[in-house]
């Protein structure tokens, strides 16, 4: 009999129980069983009550007994959260793209009609409509969807709070 797979699964036991728990901010709607997680170390953007300023920071850590998040310079308890802001990813992965190719399509042109040699070629009002309505559609796409705002608190029907999973 082999000692080797037990040694294994006892050494992988043993360095188990030095893990941490994991924390983490769950946002919960009601009535549904879908939920975001937010994770220590990631970058939350918030407004608080009675005030319009968004703030921005890394969450340093996450207390479940008095349900707060802590960042680098301040405590917020959770129960002072209105609204949190994050980033949609679909206007950024359509946007830039957009972006791109109406900037190389201007670029492109622009170079071969300084190298190109050839006098009956330039850079026409099509090269600049087409620049123009690619640049244009991609930063609307980003302004216009590019953050998603989400309201928090009972009449939203949605709540913020902190869970320990551990073992």
């Amino acid at each position: 009999m082999k000692l080797t797979p037990y040694f294994l699964l006892v050494l992988l036991g043993c360095l188990a129980q030095t893990v941490q728990a994991q924390r983490m901010l769950l946002l919960e709607k009601t009535n549904s069983a879908k939920t975001h997680k937010i994770y220590e170390g990631s970058l939350l953007r918030y407004q608080v009550v009675d005030d319009k300023t968004w703030y921005e920071g890394e969450i340093m850590e996450l207390r479940e007994d008095i349900q707060a998040i802590i960042f680098p310079d301040r405590i917020v308890s959770l129960d002072k959260i209105t609204r949190l802001r994050s980033r949609r990813r679909w206007p950024y992965i359509v946007g830039l793209p957009l972006i791109t190719f109406g900037t190389s399509w201007s670029g492109y042109a622009l170079i071969g009609y300084a190298v190109d040699g050839d006098p009956e070629t330039k850079y026409g009002r099509g090269d600049a409509i087409v620049t123009a309505v690619s640049v244009g559609a991609g930063l609307l796409a980003i302004t216009a969807f590019g953050n998603r705002k989400i309201r928090v608190g009972a009449e939203q029907k949605r709540r913020l709070r902190v869970v320990d999973v551990s073992f």
